[in-house]
Parts: C-alpha cells; sequence; structure tokens
C-alpha cells in the first residue's frame, strides 16, 4: 500500500505539470477527502483505500503546484551592473552564482556561461546585465533546461565579463579549496576525474572523457550520486562496526551494526558538503540517511519501501527531480538491483567467494542496465548493450579502488603518493574502455512515457511470473498492449497524411515533412541566428528519434545563412539521409563548407534544385521547384532561398524559405500557380516581405511563421497587418510553440503545442 501511495504521489506531480491545475480546488478536494475517509474507513475499506491514494495523487499535484505557481522577483538590471556572489553550481560552460551583492539581488540565484575554471565556492564579481530566462523552444518531447531552472528556482542569467575570483571563506569552502589544490598539485594523471569523483567538480573534465564514459555506459561513475555515497558510507560502516566489534557485548548483542549505522550518518553529511551539495548529492545522502535508518530500526527486510520512502522526502523537498536523468535513473537501477537480486541472488550456490561475487557483479550490473535501459535511450539517444562489461571493469577500479585510495591521499598528510596511485588506477580504467570501447549504438528511437510503462510491466510480470496475478495481467493485459502500440505506431508512420511540423527553433527555421507512407522530410535546421546554438543535436534530434525517424529521405537547406543551415552538421552526421538538396548557389557560400565535407565522407547524393524542377513522392505527393531560376545571381543568400510547392491530392503547401517583395514580384510574373492553402510566411514576417499582391496570389487559408526574440523587427507590425487586412489567420512558434499541419488530401487540420 505504501508503494502505491508513492507512486500515486509521483502521478500527482506529472499530472500537474501537464494540466497547471489551480492549487484552490486542489486544496479544497484534499481537505474534504481527509475528512470523509476517517468516517468511511471502519466500514468500507476498500474505498477508503482509494480515497487515501487520490489524496496522495492531490497531494503530489499541489507539492509541484506551489513551485510553479511561485512568482519569481521582480528584478530587472537594465544598466551594466557589478554583481558579487558564490558559485553553487559548476560544470564545464555554466555556473550558477548564488548573488550576495547588489543587495536588492541578494539571495537570488542567477545562470553565468563561462569557460572559465569557476569551482564550487568561489567567490566572483562579475560586470555585466541579469535578465530573465527567456521562454523559448516550446515543442513536445523535450523537458526544457530552462524550465528546470526556474523550478530550481534559479529564473535569471547574467551576461557579462567576470572581474575577480578567489577562494571561498567558510571551513567547508576552504577545506573544499584545498582538497582541490592539493589534488591539481599531487603531480596525479587523471586529476580531473579524480576532482570528479570526490569533490563533484568536473569543470577539469575533457569532452573526449565525458564521450568516452558516455558510450561505454559509465557517465554515472563520473557524478556523485548514491554510488559514491554508499561507498563512502560503506568504507565508514564497516571502519566503525570493526571498532566496535571490538568490544564483545556489543557484537554478541548486535548493537554494534545499529550503533554504526547511526555513526556513519554525520559522514555521509559531510562528504555531502565537501562533494558540493548539488541536488544529486543531496538526494543521494537522504537516501543513504534513510537506510541507515532502517538498519539501526532493524528495518533492512523491507528495502523496496525504504526506496520508496526516500523517493517520498526527496520529491517533497525537490518535486521537480521527478524530471531529472539523475533521480530517475538512480531509483530505478536501485531498485531493480533489489527486486531481480532478491530473486535471483539465492540461485547462485557457489561457495567459493570470489566466484560468487564475480557472478553477483554480473547480475548486479545487468539488472541495472535493464532497470534504466528506457531511461537512459529517453535522455541519451543510444545504449551499449556491453556497459556491463565496462562497469565490471570500472566500477571496482574507479569506486571500489580508487575513491578510497583518493580520500585517503587527501585525508593523510603527505598523501600525494596515494593520488597519484589513484590516478594510475583511473589512467589504466581509462585505457581499458578506450580498447574495450565498442557496442556503443546511437542513435536509438526514443520511447514515450507509455512505451516506457509497458516495458517495466513487462519485466515485471516476467520476474514474478511464478504468480498467478502477474502472468494473467502479462497474458491479458501487457501483451495485447504491446501488439496495439506496435500496430499504432506503424500506421501512424505509414498512415496517408501529409503533415508540416513547424519546429520551434527560436528565430530560425526548421520543418519536418511527414509525407504519406513513411516518406520524411527535413527543410532546414534552424539554429541562433549568430550561429553559436546547436538547434540540430539539442531540439531537432530528439524530436526526430521521438517520431521513430532514424532515416530522412530529404535533408532540404533552402539557403546557407545560420539562421537555417546551423543545425544541418549534426542531422546529417546523426541520421541516415538519402539525399541532400539545396539550390546551386548555396554550394559557393563558405557556410556551407562543413555540410558539403559531411555530404562526401558519408556519402550523401547531391542535388542542386532549380526552378521548373518536379518530383512525385509516394501516393502522388509532388513537389515543385518556383524559385531560383537556373544560374540565378543572386549576391543575397535570401534572394536565392529554394521556393518549393508541395501539393497532395487537393491541397498545397507553399514554402518560400526567406524570400522578400523582389522575389515575390518574380513568382507573380512567372505566371506559375501560387495558389495554396497553407503558406509559410517568408522571412520570419519582415516587413520586407509578404506583400499584398504575394499574398492575393497565394490566398492562404492560414500561414505560419518560424520566429523568436533576437532581432528587432522580426516579426515586422507591417507584414502582420497585411494578413490581418486580408483575413489570413497566422500562426507563429514564437505564440503558439510546435506547429502541425495535416491534410489527408481533401481537409486541412492543425493543433499547436503551446
Amino acid at each position: 500500500m505504501f508503494i502505491t501511495a508513492v507512486l500515486s504521489f509521483i502521478a500527482g506531480i506529472y499530472l500537474q505539470t501537464i494540466y497547471a491545475v489551480t492549487l484552490v480546488p486542489l486544496v479544497v478536494s484534499l481537505f474534504a477527502i481527509t475528512m470523509v475517509i476517517p468516517f468511511v474507513l471502519s466500514k468500507k475499506r476498500r474505498f477508503s483505500m482509494v480515497l487515501i491514494l487520490i489524496c496522495f495523487v492531490l497531494a503530489g499535484m499541489i507539492r509541484i503546484g506551489i513551485v510553479l505557481s511561485s512568482k519569481q522577483p521582480d528584478i530587472a538590471t537594465e544598466e551594466p551592473t557589478i554583481f558579487a556572489g558564490t558559485v553553487v553550481e559548476s560544470s564545464r560552460q555554466i555556473k550558477t552564482i548564488g548573488l550576495s551583492s547588489p543587495l536588492p539581488l541578494k539571495g537570488i540565484k542567477a545562470v553565468f556561461r563561462t569557460d572559465d575554471n569557476l569551482g564550487i565556492s568561489d567567490s566572483v564579481r562579475i560586470y555585466g546585465q541579469m535578465k530573465e530566462f527567456a521562454p523559448t523552444f516550446k515543442n513536445p518531447y523535450i523537458t526544457s533546461w530552462k524550465w528546470l531552472k526556474r523550478l530550481e528556482g534559479t529564473h535569471y542569467e547574467i551576461k557579462g565579463t567576470v572581474l575577480s575570483v578567489e577562494p571561498g571563506q567558510n571551513i567547508i569552502q576552504q577545506a573544499r579549496n584545498a582538497i582541490k589544490k592539493k589534488i591539481e598539485e599531487s603531480g596525479a594523471k587523471e586529476y580531473g576525474i579524480i576532482k570528479a569523483l570526490t569533490i563533484g567538480d568536473k569543470t577539469s573534465l575533457e569532452d573526449n572523457t565525458k564521450t568516452l564514459f558516455l558510450k561505454t555506459g559509465t557517465s554515472h561513475i563520473l557524478a556523485i550520486s548514491g554510488l559514491h555515497v554508499g561507498i563512502i558510507a560503506g568504507f565508514f560502516f564497516i571502519l566503525v562496526r570493526w571498532l566496535l566489534g571490538r568490544s564483545y557485548a556489543l557484537r554478541l548483542s548486535g548493537r554494534d551494526k545499529k550503533y554504526a549505522s547511526l555513526i556513519v550518518i554525520p559522514f555521509a553529511f559531510i562528504f555531502m558538503l565537501l562533494s558540493g551539495s548539488g541536488v544529486s548529492t543531496i538526494r543521494a545522502t537522504i537516501m543513504i540517511t534513510i537506510f541507515m535508518l532502517s538498519l539501526f530500526f532493524e528495518r533492512q527486510r523491507e528495502p523496496v519501501n525504504t526506496i520508496a520512502l526516500s523517493a517520498l522526502i526527496i520529491l517533497l523537498l525537490y518535486p521537480h527531480s521527478l524530471f531529472m536523468p539523475s533521480f530517475q535513473l538512480s531509483f530505478m537501477s536501485v531498485l531493480f538491483i533489489v527486486i531481480i537480486m532478491q530473486r535471483l541472488y539465492p540461485l547462485i550456490r557457489e561457495r567459493n567467494k570470489g566466484i560468487k561475487w564475480f557472478f553477483s557483479s554480473i547480475l548486479t550490473t545487468s539488472t541495472a542496465t535493464i532497470g534504466t535501459l528506457p531511461i537512459v535511450i529517453y535522455h541519451f539517444y543510444g545504449v551499449n548493450p556491453l556497459c556491463m562489461i565496462h562497469n565490471l571493469v570500472s566500477i571496482p577500479l574507479m569506486c571500489m579502488v580508487s575513491i578510497p585510495v583518493s580520500l585517503m591521499g587527501i585525508i593523510v598528510p603527505y598523501g600525494e603518493y596515494l593520488l597519484r596511485l589513484a590516478g594510475e588506477i583511473i589512467n589504466i580504467n581509462v585505457a581499458i574502455l578506450n580498447y574495450i570501447n565498442v557496442g556503443y549504438i546511437f542513435p536509438v528511437i526514443r520511447p514515450g512515457l507509455f512505451e516506457t510503462l509497458l516495458f517495466y510491466a513487462l519485466i515485471l510480470c516476467i520476474i514474478f511470473l511464478n504468480k498467478k496475478p502477474l502472468r494473467r495481467i502479462l497474458y491479458f493485459a501487457v501483451i495485447p498492449l504491446i501488439i496495439v502500440s506496435v500496430i499504432f505506431a506503424c500506421e501512424k508512420r505509414f498512415n496517408n497524411r501529409l503533415c508540416f511540423d513547424l519546429i520551434d527553433v527560436g528565430l530560425g527555421e526548421a520543418i519536418l515533412i511527414e509525407a504519406p507512407k513513411g516518406i520524411r522530410i527535413l527543410i532546414d535546421g534552424g539554429s541562433d541566428y549568430r550561429g553559436n546554438f546547436d538547434t540540430g543535436r539539442t531540439i531537432i534530434t530528439p524530436i526526430l528519434l521521438s517520431k521513430k525517424i532514424l532515416t530522412l529521405d530529404y535533408v532540404i537547406n533552402t539557403h546557407p545563412h545560420g539562421d537555417h543551415i546551423g543545425g544541418l552538421p549534426s542531422i546529417l552526421n546523426t541520421f541516415h539521409v538519402n539525399a541532400f538538396a539545396t539550390s546551386g548557389y548555396s554550394v559557393n557560400d563558405e557556410h556551407f563548407s562543413e555540410v558539403l565535407k559531411i555530404i562526401r565522407e558519408k556519402g550523401i547524393e547531391l542535388q542542386l534544385w532549380k526552378q521548373g524542377d518536379a518530383f512525385t513522392l509516394r501516393d502522388n505527393v509532388n513537389i515543385q521547384v518556383m524559385h531560383p531560376p537556373s544560374g540565378y545571381p543572386a549576391e543575397n543568400p535570401n534572394k536565392s532561398s529554394l521556393v518549393l510547392k508541395f501539393i497532395y491530392k487537393d491541397t498545397a503547401f507553399l514554402m518560400t524559405g526567406d524570400i522578400e517583395s523582389d522575389i515575390e514580384e518574380m513568382l507573380i510574373m512567372s505566371h506559375m500557380s501560387l495558389k495554396a492553402n497553407i503558406l509559410k510566411i517568408p522571412h520570419h514576417g519582415s516587413k520586407n516581405s509578404s506583400s499584398v499582391a504575394f499574398l492575393r496570389a497565394v490566398k492562404p487559408d492560414l500561414a505560419i511563421m518560424s520566429v523568436g526574440a533576437g532581432i528587432k523587427g522580426l516579426p515586422g507590425k507591417e507584414a502582420l497587418d497585411r494578413y490581418k487586412e486580408l483575413s489570413i489567420p497566422v500562426l507563429s512558434t514564437q505564440d503558439n510553440g510546435f506547429i502541425q499541419v495535416c491534410s489527408d488530401g481533401g481537409r486541412i487540420t492543425y493543433k499547436t503545442f503551446k
């Protein structure tokens, strides 16, 4: 019942993030049901159990609702200011600063992007501006990083220059900086990994190191988690229990184990403080604390309930943790290890302790891999089926040996030789991983929530196949649902609809076309208009994989400006692409060189489209190239944008790139039929585009536009007024987020993500 209650609480958090119900009716409902329960508890026990579970759902909704409804401080710093504060979170490129000045901002947390080596607890002074996070990229299948930061209480970002950096001054900060300095000056190999393992400082980790651990399925080792805190707690638990066991009376009564479990808890908290007190470390410390308390109260035989209690406490404190990969991976790996090991460990009858440990290690890593499989694929788009082998090498070397040796080297005077020894061990581990770095599969289609739940239901039913109720659930619910979901996915992929998905990439453009019979086409790849944000990797890739797309029949680039071509290199490198199409002008542009290199290396067919070309896809979807003419001399890439008309039975879609009024006039004068049901608004709604004559020639029923903040005047009020005057409805990614417009050949439908 308790586990079901915790699951109900989790369901409440999830439901509230989707539907955002106001808090008042939730609180009233929770109060009313709580008042009813005592009157029905003795008479209608089952009904009262249902009411209790509903209360947990409502409690989960209220808890995350409080976070979602909390308003950020109304602060704006239009003028450049000197900010002072302490680094509270640090990664290689992003730091979170807890501000201490100016005084009105004291206590506010803000993000600061820099490659500078700023560690947790460092005091910094920054000259720049602070602005609220801009809500961007409203797309399905993606959890916004900015949304998660806002749930954590971080609403602002500072853009500026670091003026000074000083080590922290309190005892914990001084100890942390002393440890960091000792590691860096020890001369140890792989000192960046040692810092990550011991104090949670990942700022010195090289990209190739993180990639190696990601591909081998061992990246969890580099993050301070339950594994690390568990090893520390286990190390001190064994030591303290051994010391207490010197007393015969304590050992005989078993109190040595109980007292050791209590004494170890402070060590876990000290490690949490020294490692930076990140949210993941706090979660791990809470888990270990609850486990140690279960030992003290002799409740260790209820490990699943202990895990559920840990999850409940963590989610009460940090409800947004539910959406964090670290939380999901930690709990699912531990849960499956406990469940499966309880069933299978007794079957290992080998008496030799070494052999038994080896088989139990294989079993543990295998169950953790199975338990986290859909989560790993969802968040990282890849998986290594051989990761259990890599973990069998890395966990003993790095966690069981390197961490204790590193800690001893940190604690004892003149322990540099121990740190160097730990570095040698880690270096050997890295060399082994490089040698056996095989088996990584990337990309992999992403499972949705329903598919993930089906996966876990299937695994649990197989594990407990000897239980009759679960056999019935497997045969009459899980297997039929799997069959239905496969049929539904195939129908969705190979239906007879033509859909245009306008992806929200900010001030850029990316359009996914889902054509009948499984044809998939991507027009442009977005990217920041300054070219420093890879939308192909961070936005388009997860959307394509969530739509079960691994192959693109065409990738089309209308013109080589960064906001249209910037994300395409990632797409071409990640997916199987049958053909790449663009206008002849683009090939000579300097921005196109990287794309051209990838096309040559991967043997992708390059097609240069020009006015008059026509193509027919499956199920009679026709593509007409309206612009540019062959040999068109355009000094501005916008003027040579590909203009494409997609015709499907009685409906037409006109894609216009970034053309403006002079090209619109050329198209009108060419006497080609411009009539279309759906018009993609030219040049992000620039005032120099969407002329009245052009709109009258197209006569669209609906206009869609990809636009975001960044350039003043886009979209232009004059252009939007022309659509309004002609009674043409307009949808934009800035206002509506992800836009999908579909046709069955006669009827047009649309939906928006926001």
